[in-house]
């Protein structure tokens, strides 16, 4: 490796190896009262005078803990690696840490608080001091003990102790869960690698491997480098992994896309165990590599893979009553311009999200429920739900509402489906049948029609005063992306056609009912109609006598040809 080779790796590791940690500075302060002080990494007695607005962190672990502890609108300048965070695009880039760029963006905002890694160089930190800025140093994190307190004193610091506390709590009660689940199982031997270097004892990341139930190779005598370094991050040569023979690679995501044991130089890693079983696995470089409190999910990855059974029987339900419920893990709030936020926050190893909203006061027609299956795991994300907009209804039929769903945090590989329980007040209808009320999708050009089923009178499955005195419809759809819905309903026929076709109505209608005939609306899409079950039985179809005539016989024919 060529000495920029050597630089860019360095760089690399500094980056995303040595986020902040805590010390003996990392004691709690309780009260969360202003003035505070607390002494950090650099020695300096860092005196804090009032609630800090404006927030700058020079590492993506304290961004993510920010985050984390509900603090994250004080932030208003981030590093380049906390890119991934929701909204970090809405803040001001400061760069990797220690570059004069780095010192010039963060004086430019003025930040009443600089929060920095041990990475961060002692003269970076006394160039922003001496441009009169307040900055507050981390140590280093060994174990995970250091991220729970660090998150403890990230509250104190920035005004968010209740909020921090509540995070730290539920980060060591899911702890004790997975060390209880892995306390007595047999451990396989663990080789974890990012760039040539691996992770030894004294560091966070060789706690996240034996808390995951395994056995850290580089913490051994055997895993040990040339020297006989056992801590820290090091280099290890590529024979001493093949001597120490790991049952698993742990990789990077920041290095690696799948899971597959490397073949190392020159085929080396060919003769171990891991690449003979070919066991590997891929922990996200957000969660393994910034001691954060997401820290636990690259955790519950490892041991999900070491320990399937334990994981599934001692784990996954525990974890999710725990601190993962709906309940805990979402939010809901209107904003001022009239949409609804609905907010996940370390929902963890879920792959569905509930959010349940509140009834819109005089609303044609409002959502009631949102449930988000995850194709993929996301533990945190933002959806924006607005109402309303200039769009023309299908031919046939007339708006109620139109509903625009957009995300931040969440991409459409994210996604499998939407299932969307929607309000209707039964008195905006006009007199249109509440049967042919349908949920379509935007495409882009026009509108395709979504399965629309009307469920229970309620939206919680319940009877509810309020809407049963509004007579409020309930109606359901499932869509596979984030995109504009419209309700929309058909016109009801004219009185004068309804008379010039009265020849036959009641026999037409009560043969219909006779022979279960499928629905059949008068809607100029009939891909809608025919797809659109009838979701409450008994319910009287709106059509005209001729076109039910129609239905019949239609009916008839296909069932016929359906046995052929």
């Amino acid at each position: 490796m060529d000495t920029t080779r050597i630089f860019v790796v360095v760089c690399v590791i500094v980056a995303t190896l040595g986020p902040p940690g805590v010390g003996a500075a990392a004691a709690q302060s309780g009260d969360c009262a202003f003035p505070i002080t607390r002494t950090d990494a650099t020695g300096a007695d860092v005196t804090i005078p009032a609630d800090p607005e404006t927030v700058v962190t020079l590492n993506p672990s304290a961004a993510q803990t920010m985050y984390e502890i509900d603090a994250w609108d004080e932030v208003v300048g981030v590093s380049s690696y906390a890119s991934y965070l929701p909204g970090a695009d809405g803040k001001t880039t400061v760069g990797t840490g220690n570059s004069d760029a780095t010192i010039e963006r963060t004086i430019a905002l003025d930040p009443d608080l600089v929060l920095a890694p041990n990475t961060i160089y002692d003269s970076t930190v006394a160039d922003l001091r001496a441009a009169g800025l307040t900055v507050y140093k981390f140590e280093e994190a060994e174990d995970l003990d250091d991220i729970v307190e660090k998150t403890r004193l990230t509250g104190d610091l920035v005004g968010a102790c209740e909020s921090a506390d509540a995070t730290a709590d539920q980060l060591d009660r899911r702890l004790d869960v997975v060390r209880g689940a892995v306390d007595d199982v047999e451990r396989p031997t663990v080789f974890y690698t990012f760039f040539g270097f691996t992770a030894g004892e004294d560091t966070f990341i060789h706690e996240v491997i034996e808390t995951a139930g395994g056995d850290n190779i580089a913490a051994t005598p055997d895993g040990a480098n040339d020297t006989g370094r056992t801590s820290g991050y090091f280099a290890v040569s590529s024979e001493v992994v093949v001597d120490t023979d790991p049952t698993w690679f742990v990789l990077n995501s920041d290095q690696y896309d799948t899971a597959t044991v490397p073949s190392g130089p020159g085929g080396v890693y060919e003769d171990t165990t891991a690449y003979e079983e070919d066991n590997a696995v891929v922990l996200d470089a957000n969660e393994i590599s910034q001691p954060g409190p997401r820290i636990v999910d690259a955790i519950l990855d490892l041991v999900r893979v070491l320990h399937p059974e334990a994981y599934e029987e001692e784990i996954e339900g525990r974890i999710d009553r725990d601190g993962l419920s709906t309940e805990r893990g979402t939010t809901v709030s209107r904003v001022a311009d009239g949409s609804v936020n609905l907010a996940a926050s370390n929902v963890g190893r879920v792959d569905r999200v509930q959010f349940d909203l509140p009834a819109r006061e005089n609303a044609t027609a409002d959502v009631r429920r949102v449930d988000v299956a995850l194709a993929t795991v996301n533990p945190t994300f933002d959806l924006r739900l607005r109402y309303g907009g200039n769009h023309s209804a299908p031919s046939g039929t007339r708006s109620l509402e139109t509903i625009g769903l957009s995300g931040n945090g969440i991409l459409a590989d994210d996604v499998d489906h939407l299932t969307f329980r929607i309000a209707v007040n039964r008195s905006r209808l006009d007199g249109a049948d509440p049967e042919t009320v349908t949920l379509y999708r935007s495409n882009g050009t026009g509108w395709v029609p979504l399965r629309t089923t009307r469920v229970n009178a309620t939206a919680d499955g319940t009877t509810n005063a309020t809407d049963a005195a509004n007579d409020t419809l309930v109606y359901e759809t499932r869509t596979t992306d984030l995109s504009t819905l419209l309700v929309a309903v058909e016109e009801p026929r004219p009185p004068a056609e309804s008379a010039a076709n009265a020849t036959g109505t009641a026999t037409a209608t009560a043969t219909a009912s006779a022979t279960a005939a499928p629905t059949v609306t008068s809607t100029a899409t009939p891909a809608a109609s025919t797809a659109r079950p009838t979701g409450t039985a008994g319910s009287a179809p709106g059509f005209g006598p001729l076109i039910a005539v129609l239905a019949v016989l239609l009916a008839a024919t296909a069932s016929a040809r359906g046995r052929r």
